[in-house]
This record gives structure tokens, C-alpha cells and sequence, in this order.
């Protein structure tokens, strides 16, 4: 049971699944990774490597996240800043 402490809440993966089942991955991953402020900062050059993925295409995916409000995120020159929304513990 200690893995489903970097699993999103249950409820919001379930809006993804439903709502955009490609980024359900990315939101997983984000999740796991986040910091205790709940922020991820990743290098462009390192979205290939981290999410087997190309920058563009992890943007493209992360956008439907944001417009659930379960992400905020701002891209840079250099990286993407992704801010997760919501609460810190698995709701039941």
C-alpha cells in the first residue's frame, strides 16, 4: 500500500480517465515526482529522456490537464514548471 501514496486521488484520476485518458500517464508521473509544494520543475532536454516523449508532445498533453484545473503549467525556453493541483493526501 505504500505506492498509492504517489498515486493521484483517486477522484481526480478518474476525471482524466474519463475525460482525457492519453494524459492519465503524464498525470501519474507528474504526481509521483511532485515536490512537497507540489511543484514539478523539468528541463526540456530531459522530457525525452524522463517521459519517453518529445517536449512538444508532453505539452500537447499536459494542456488538457490544466483545462481539469488539476494542473498549472508555464513553459519556458528551458523547461516546464508544473504546479499540481489539489490535495496532498489519497482521498477515499
Amino acid at each position: 500500500m505504500n505506492g498509492y501514496q504517489e498515486f493521484p486521488p483517486s477522484k481526480y484520476f478518474l476525471r482524466v480517465l474519463k475525460s482525457c485518458p492519453k494524459s492519465a500517464l503524464i498525470y501519474a508521473q507528474i504526481w509521483g515526482k511532485k515536490d512537497k509544494h507540489m511543484r514539478l520543475l523539468t528541463n526540456k532536454k530531459d522530457v525525452r529522456k524522463e517521459y519517453l516523449i518529445s517536449p512538444t508532445m508532453f505539452r500537447n498533453l499536459l494542456s488538457p490537464l490544466m483545462f481539469l484545473n488539476l494542473i498549472n503549467f508555464i513553459e519556458s525556453d528551458d523547461g516546464f514548471q508544473i504546479d499540481v493541483l489539489g490535495p496532498n493526501l489519497n482521498e477515499q
